[in-house]
């Protein structure tokens, strides 16, 4: 029998906790809930990363933010390190990607390893996306394509279409209808994919991204109406969903704003567990799920109110860092719930086990398992002692932000975090010097601050830190970016990360 396909599925901006089969009040999750019951469950992921780029380079390098360095004054995939998909497509792989988000790109080089790689928002593959093209020009470490693969007549016209839809959709489409710029577009891709899958003569690995539920919320009236009823969900409307307004002061939001904006966030989680269950029947239809790993998880979590915080920009709270993780393995064994502390740079280990389930490491396994901080996850490995997530570099960069909101003193947010998590403690050292510790047995949500009550503790895990950080050689960072250019500041815009 050949070696199993493999799918890693990967829903943007995802808190474990607003899952319901990891204890959400709503159903918001039914088909994911009944897909677990196939699966192992790990109640206790945590990503290293707290925002998009770091974190998705940790999942595919195995490797740590600071190993790896890329972050948003680096973003690009072009770390010595193989990553996963090029690790795979050298063992005999297919290897298949699709991106919702434009961090994710060719333009950053997460291409790499992939035979077929999309970009959802693009109407017509155009290759690199030319707004961070441009941006990594300004890099001093960028290395110039050659000038036909940038520059052909066929990439200006489909660039230029693409430029075309979004202008259209989102000038006239948006304020008059639900427009699906994402999710829809990823499936329709998918399942031409899984056709195709069905026929090969090797084995398939298949990068999944869906953007929702990332800021701003704009679900389907359909999975809005799971969630509230009308009068609430007109009102949800109207609340603010720009993180920066509300951080900086210009925007009020109260208890009941942040419910009705958690009841959008759920829909969007309700409709994307729509979409992967499209996914899932149609591998189920074709007989490709049986002799696949499929690997379900999120980069990051999201603030909802939590701590006074909103979006994921400037936290390493369990709102962010904690994640879901279920992975189905070949014929649904093992199965079940598992508790151990784990991390999401642990999947391509763990992938790389129940491929070399009999121990003979081929195509050079043993080198990237020498190279790597990650390990397989339970019942292939232990769990952890301990988790580390990092926030390196605030993103948009505080210089930005002071420009754009000058009332507010942005520099409270202009720090690095390190957090060292236990099963039952969790440290967090800033940059700026100061730290806390939260009990999390006693107190999950981390409100809090036990470092002054727990000395002990709090020193136990400085040094378990500090330990860790000398275990490994960090990347060396680039200088501070230039200003984002026009179009970066649009998608950002239109991500959240930057406001009016």
């Amino acid at each position: 029998m050949r070696d199993p396909n493999v799918i890693v599925l990967v829903v943007d901006t995802l808190r474990a906790d607003r899952l319901s089969c990891y204890g959400h009040r709503r159903a918001t999750s039914p088909l994911l809930d009944a897909f677990a019951g196939d699966a192992v469950l790990y109640t206790q992921a945590i990503s290293p990363g707290a925002w998009t780029p770091p974190s998705h380079a940790s999942i595919v390098t195995w490797t740590y933010p600071s190993r790896h360095g890329i972050d948003r004054t680096h973003p690009y995939l072009d770390c010595a390190m193989p990553p996963l998909p090029e690790y795979l497509r050298q063992r005999g792989y297919r290897t298949f990607g699709i991106s919702s988000n434009y961090w994710i790109s060719t333009a950053t080089q997460y291409d790499r390893g992939f035979d077929v790689f999309y970009h959802s928002w693009q109407l017509l593959q155009a290759g690199a996306n030319p707004a961070l093209e441009r941006q990594r020009r300004r890099d001093p470490s960028y290395r110039p394509a050659a000038p036909a693969a940038r520059g052909s007549i066929g990439q200006r016209v489909r660039a230029a279409v693409n430029r075309l839809d979004a202008a259209f959709w989102r000038r006239c489409g948006g304020p008059v209808t639900h427009v699906d710029m994402g999710a829809r577009r990823v499936n329709r891709v998918v399942r031409r994919w899984m056709r195709r899958w069905a026929t090969l003569d090797a084995p398939f690995f298949a990068f999944i991204h869906y953007m929702e539920p990332h800021l701003p919320y704009r679900p389907p009236p359909l999975f809005v109406r799971r969630h509230l009823d009308g009068r609430a969900a007109r009102r949800a409307g109207q609340i603010n969903q720009n993180p920066l307004k509300f951080l900086g002061g210009r925007a009020t939001m109260g208890a009941e704003d942040f419910e009705l904006l958690g009841a959008l966030y759920d829909a969007e989680i309700s409709y994307t567990d729509q979409c992967i269950a499209e996914v899932m029947d149609g591998l189920r239809a074709l007989g490709l799920l049986d002799n696949t790993i499929v690997v379900f998880t999120s980069d990051h979590g999201e603030n909802l109110g939590d701590h006074g915080l909103m979006d994921h920009m400037f936290s390493v709270h369990e709102s962010i860092v904690r994640v879901p993780l279920i992975v189905r393995y070949p014929g649904g064994r093992p199965r079940g719930v598992e508790a151990a502390l784990v991390q999401t740079l642990d999947i391509f280990p763990t992938i790389v086990s129940v491929l070399d389930a009999e121990g003979q490491r081929r195509n050079g396994t043993g080198a990237v398992v020498e190279q790597f901080q990650g390990r397989p996850l339970p019942p292939f490995g232990d769990g952890r002692d301990f988790a580390v997530s990092e926030l390196q570099q605030v993103q948009p960069p505080i210089a930005t932000l002071q420009q754009r909101y000058p009332g507010f003193d942005w520099r409270v947010y202009g720090r690095s975090l390190r957090a060292v998590r236990t099963a039952t403690h969790k440290y967090v050292q800033r940059s700026d010097g100061s730290e806390s510790l939260y009990d999390l047995a006693r107190d999950p949500a981390e409100n809090d601050d036990v470092s002054t009550g727990d000395p002990v503790t709090t020193t136990a895990l400085r040094d378990r830190l500090a330990t860790w950080q000398a275990s490994f050689v960090a990347a060396n960072h680039t200088e501070p970016a230039a200003e984002l250019d026009a179009e970066i500041r649009r998608q950002l815009h239109d991500l959240g990360y930057i406001g009016d």
